[in-house]
């Protein structure tokens, strides 16, 4: 009669605790690997979204009605924390390209939920065609009503140059067009500052 011998359950959970072993040792560079990897792309995708934010802000600044008496109109307001939540109102010929008449352009922070219909929070854009910029109630806008321009925004700054000195800047203002302005913009732990100046 031959004796059959099986492993025994010490001996089999051994063997798994040493096959778990190694292969997180050898998976382990793999993980930081794409761990890494996706960080670069979230960066970059922040960056990209930031500057296509900007870009998009300056098409329509630079389309302004540079002759209107309030082609330009930026309204100061912080949220708690002291973060910038300021609103920047142009009136602009940019939106004929989306098949709009001239029209009065606000930018502005939302912080979307339930209050606003499930919407993102975000940086937000409103078409307001008829509608001049010293009249307009920026704290009255319907989220609905408007494109969300960089979602997930949490900051947004306006300032105006008063004169030549770089750090006298104006954070309330309406009238023409001015030489300069200074934009910035943050989305998580990234922001981004650009500045548009006009010939």
């Amino acid at each position: 009669m031959t004796s059959r011998r099986g492993f025994t359950l010490i001996e089999i959970l051994v063997a798994v605790m040493l096959t778990g072993m190694l292969t997180a040792l050898a998976l382990s560079p793999v993980v930081i690997s794409v761990r890494r990897a996706i960080e670069t792309q979230t960066e970059y995708s922040d960056d990209g979204a930031l500057s296509r934010a900007l870009n998009f802000i300056g098409r329509d600044v630079f389309s302004a009605m540079r002759l209107a008496p309030d082609a330009l109109r930026v309204v100061d307001h912080e949220t708690m924390g002291s973060r910038a939540d300021d609103a920047l109102i142009v009136r602009t010929t940019a939106p004929s390209v989306q098949g709009f008449p001239a029209s009065t352009v606000v930018y502005k922070l939302s912080e979307g939920g339930m209050l606003h219909g499930g919407l993102l929070a975000g940086l937000y854009r409103w078409i307001l065609p008829g509608k001049s910029a010293s009249e307009l109630d920026v704290d009255g806008l319907e989220v609905e009503e408007a494109q969300l321009v960089l979602p997930g925004a949490s900051e947004f700054s306006v300032e105006i140059p008063v004169n030549s000195r770089e750090d006298d800047r104006r954070k309330e203002y309406t009238g023409q067009l001015t030489d300069a302005i200074y934009l910035k913009i943050t989305r998580g732990s990234k922001n981004e500052e650009r500045i548009i100046t006009f010939p």
